[in-house]
């Protein structure tokens, strides 16, 4: 048995990339943030509970903040990591998920609201 534990070990450090991409970075990214406020969720959760005439039966409060907190967090991630389709940098392309941007354009009817993303970005 201690030998299969180690030859799992051994494969398993073995079969591991050992160079990160810029993906991997915003990856991770997304996940911290998403951990964040998860915590800040769970806290936020916590001392709604605590002000109530019963504490001890709103225990749901907590966890309804845990959930809210991991959503926004890693809604704000991702808003945070791509702002554009096709990234290029350093003669590399990176894709990603465009992040839809609020616009107003002057118009001859008046002023309108439009919604733009960027498609390609790039720094030279």
């Amino acid at each position: 048995m201690k030998t299969l534990k180690v030859l799992l070990a051994t494969a398993i450090l073995t079969l591991t990339p050992a160079h990160a991409s810029a993906g991997d970075y915003e990856v991770a990214n997304v996940m911290d943030d998403a951990l964040y406020g998860a915590g800040v969720g769970a806290l936020v959760g916590l001392g709604a509970m605590l002000l109530t005439d019963q504490p001890t039966n709103n225990w749901s409060y907590v966890s309804r903040g845990l959930g809210l907190g991991i959503i926004a967090g890693a809604a704000y991630g991702m808003y945070r990591s791509s702002k554009s389709f096709a990234q290029v940098e350093d003669g590399q392309i990176h894709l990603g998920i465009p992040t839809p941007e609020i616009a107003f354009k002057n118009t001859p009817s008046g002023l309108d609201m439009v919604l733009t993303t960027k498609l390609i970005g790039g720094r030279f």
